[in-house]
């Protein structure tokens, strides 16, 4: 788990030591329900008024991240300018020898990867994949000094990643990959990553019902975005703070274990192939559980905003980010979302 202390109440739900209590009345008391709801959440963090006003989003940390056995730490951007602009850039490398940087990114309808530096003679935009939460681009290879993903929401923050870190049917990252699957996933990708940080959400999400633990009871919102898969946003019943999303998609196809492959963006599972994965499959593969958590808010020009963000698969945590500084509504030049 990284060593990453979490709330009781969420490791239960990371585990699935959960009963998710259905909604009664059907769709037509979770409609309003889930607005009702969203609306305290937005009251919980700062207001819907103050979050409606946030036109550029700006979250500067520091990432750590276990793929089987390699540990990679590093630093990451993320810019945002509503509604259809999104760039994350993630850097890593060992002092003294040349840093690596991937950059993914979404202008409007055109999704844009690209990887810079490491000695590795690559540079300039590069369209491999899309998805995992606002996670890094895939097909990288399996060099853990290009700062190798464990998957990819959106993002996914890491995308996501996969952010960050999200599920897409279709075929797998690289060439050759459905463009439209991939625009798709990356979309998925920013809408998470807007529900996470800004209570956003251009699907209406509806009450589902309501997760049950030991340790306390969280509503369960749920909306379709880009992907077409179900997102879940839990909030806690008696303050209404967010407290993690979960969301399934497909394990990759053919993905290294550990590499950047296994995107969740393009159906790849965070932390490698799944066991038996070298197998040949016969029909679909089997869906993973990706979960995202958020903590730690803290108020930022009068919001509420998460300083601890994790990420994984299947209750199993892969990623942290720590965030040190958010900028809000500041001027970001055109040439933000084009390097």
């Amino acid at each position: 788990m990284l060593g990453m202390p979490l709330s009781s109440f969420v490791r239960a739900v990371l585990v699935a030591v959960v009963s998710l209590v259905p909604v009664t009345g059907g769709a037509a008391q979770g409609a309003p329900r889930g607005a009702a709801l969203l609306a305290l959440a937005q009251r919980a963090i700062g207001g819907a008024k103050g979050l409606a006003g946030v036109r550029t989003l700006q979250v500067t940390g520091t990432f750590r991240r276990v793929v089987d056995n390699n540990d990679t730490e590093g630093d990451f951007e993320v810019f945002m300018e509503l509604p259809d602009k999104y760039l994350r850039s993630e850097k890593t490398g060992t002092p003294g020898q040349p840093s690596t940087e991937t950059i993914e990114a979404l202008v409007g309808t055109e999704v844009r990867d690209a990887v810079r530096g490491g000695g590795r003679g690559r540079s300039g935009p590069n369209v491999v994949s899309a998805g995992g939460d606002g996670s890094p681009p895939a097909d990288l290879g399996d060099d853990p000094a290009a700062g190798r993903r464990d998957g990819g929401q959106g993002d996914a923050p890491p995308a996501e990643a996969d952010v960050a870190p999200g599920p897409a049917t279709g075929p797998g990252p690289g060439r050759g990959a459905d463009p439209d699957a991939q625009r798709r996933a990356r979309q998925a990708d920013v809408s998470r990553l807007l529900l996470m940080w800004l209570l956003k959400s251009e699907v209406p999400p509806a009450w589902v019902g309501i997760a049950e633990s030991p340790d306390g009871k969280a509503d369960v919102l749920e909306a379709r975005f880009a992907d077409g898969r179900p997102t879940r946003l839990f909030l806690e019943s008696s303050t209404h703070m967010p407290l993690m999303m979960q969301w399934d998609a497909a394990p990759a196809r053919g993905g290294g274990a550990g590499g950047r492959r296994g995107r969740e963006g393009q159906g790849g599972q965070r932390g490698g192939a799944p066991d038996g994965a070298g197998a040949v499959q016969r029909g679909p593969p089997p869906l993973v559980t990706f979960d995202m958590t958020f903590s730690d808010h803290r108020e930022v020009n009068g919001i509420r905003l998460p300083y601890v963000i994790t990420r994984g698969t299947n209750g199993q945590t892969r990623e942290r980010w720590a965030i040190s500084r958010y900028r809000v509504n500041q001027t970001l030049g055109a040439e933000t979302f084009t390097r």
